[in-house]
């Protein structure tokens, strides 16, 4: 699974040619882009290993305001996310793609999150299947593709998820 966060582009004066686009990106935007792209990344691979292996631990992603949308439902809150996520069959994620990027509005805090902390977007597809896979047959693979915005709680100093959309493709 080729996983890894995007998110840089071209920096003015670093070999660019006539008919190329580039922009330019200071220390605090390529800070911005490290944090992002770091805890993204921990936080994918927490993620989908709670997910497919250790499902009770994944309420500690969650904060008691998250909201999950799964396939056009909406779950709201830790203690009905935690039982959402109980009551579904095994699973087993093959990520197949990761894309973390800053979101840059200013205002857009989650609660107990300190502005200057950047909010994270974490988009991930993949294949998923749900069931138990020593089953015969053995439960088929259907592509995913899942987003989540992460916010910073100052308090505790970690990440959690504010939103988590899921949905089959």
């Amino acid at each position: 699974a080729g996983s890894g966060c995007l998110g840089r582009g071209s920096r003015s004066g670093r070999g660019s040619g006539a008919g190329t686009s580039s922009f330019t990106m200071g220390d605090a935007d390529d800070t911005i882009v490290q944090v992002t792209t770091s805890g993204g990344e921990q936080f994918f691979k927490h993620f989908y290993n709670y997910m497919d292996t250790n499902r009770k631990d994944i309420r500690n992603l969650y904060h008691e305001q998250s909201k999950v949308i799964w396939n056009g439902h909406t779950i709201q809150g830790r203690a009905g996310v935690e039982k959402f996520l109980s009551d579904l069959p095994a699973s087993k994620h093959e990520p197949s793609s990761l894309d973390c990027q800053p979101i840059a509005d200013t205002t857009a805090v989650a609660p107990g999150q300190d502005p200057a902390d950047p909010m994270i977007l974490v988009a991930v597809s993949g294949m998923v299947q749900f069931g138990s896979i020593e089953s015969t047959p053995p439960p088929t693979a259907r592509p995913f593709c899942q987003s989540f915005v992460l916010g910073k709680d100052t308090a505790k100093g970690q990440y959690f998820i504010v939103t988590d959309s899921y949905r089959f493709m």
